[in-house]
C-alpha cells in the first residue's frame, strides 16, 4: 500500500495513527495536527477576546467542554473521525504531502491539552477571577501557535524528555 497516499481515515478507523513502516509505530500526519492546532489557536485568541471585552458571554463554559472532548477523542483515536478540529484539520490539508510522525508525544501532548482545559473549566466552575481564567487560555494561545506557526510541540518535546522516543526524530514523509 502507498502511504504517501492523503488519508482522511486511518486503517482502522479507530486507530490512533497509521502504519507507515514496519520500522516504526504508528504515524499520525503532522501537516493535519498543525491545521488542527491553527484552528485551536483562532479559538484560544477568540476566547481570550470574549473574556476581556464581554465576560458576561461566559466562553469558558462552552469552549472548556469542547476543547477536553477534541483533545482526549483525538488522544484516544486520533484525528479522525471522531475529532472535529481534527477532521478540520485532516480535510483542509488532504491536497498537502503529509509528514508522519509518531503517535505517542502527540497523544502525551493531547491529554496535556485537555488537561488546560480542565483547569480552565475548574476555574470558571470554581468562579475564580477571570484574569487567571485568562492566564491559562493565554497559555493554551501561545501552545497552539507554537504547534501551528513554528511547528514546535512543546507536548512532544515533554515527553521526549521524560520518556525518550527513539523514533521522534525520524518523520515520514
Amino acid at each position: 500500500m502507498n502511504k504517501k497516499r492523503k488519508l482522511f481515515l486511518t486503517t482502522p478507523w479507530w486507530s490512533m495513527g497509521e502504519k507507515i513502516n514496519e520500522n516504526f509505530g504508528l504515524r499520525i500526519n503532522e501537516t493535519a495536527t498543525r491545521a488542527r492546532a491553527g484552528f485551536l489557536n483562532m479559538l484560544s485568541a477568540t476566547t481570550i477576546v470574549i473574556l476581556i471585552f464581554a465576560p458576561e458571554l461566559d466562553p469558558v463554559i462552552y469552549v472548556g467542554p469542547f476543547v477536553i472532548y477534541d483533545m482526549l477523542i483525538a488522544s484516544l483515536f486520533g484525528l479522525t473521525p471522531l475529532s472535529p478540529m481534527g477532521i478540520i484539520g485532516t480535510f483542509i490539508t488532504l491536497k498537502m504531502e503529509p509528514l508522519w510522525k509518531p503517535n505517542k508525544p502527540k497523544r502525551f501532548a493531547w491529554i496535556l491539552g485537555a488537561s488546560l482545559g480542565v483547569t480552565c473549566l475548574a476555574m470558571r466552575l470554581l468562579n475564580i477571577d477571570n484574569n487567571w481564567i485568562i492566564g491559562v487560555v493565554a497559555i493554551c494561545f501561545v501552545l497552539t501557535w507554537l504547534e501551528s506557526v513554528l511547528g514546535f510541540c512543546v507536548g512532544c518535546w515533554m515527553h521526549g524528555k521524560l520518556y525518550g522516543c527513539e523514533d521522534c526524530s525520524t518523520a515520514i514523509s
